[in-house]
């Protein structure tokens, strides 16, 4: 099975089920790599609003990824 057969299934799922795929990975990715944990707790955080990312700036950093 390839990751774009895989993709294309989980389009068809609804968005609960999509959104506890979602959560699975961020586990997973999570435990392989703490340092990701330390970067999403540093940023959850932040408090100071200068230092947020506004949605468009958030959409061409994950087009460039």
């Amino acid at each position: 099975m390839t990751l774009a057969t895989i993709q294309k299934e989980i389009e068809k799922w609804d968005s609960e089920q999509q959104d506890r795929l979602a959560a699975c990975l961020t586990v997973l990715r999570l435990k392989r790599d703490p340092r990701h944990a330390k970067e999403l707790a540093h940023r959850l955080d932040d408090k100071a609003p200068k230092n947020w990312l506004t949605l468009d700036q958030l959409k061409r950093k994950l087009v460039r990824t």
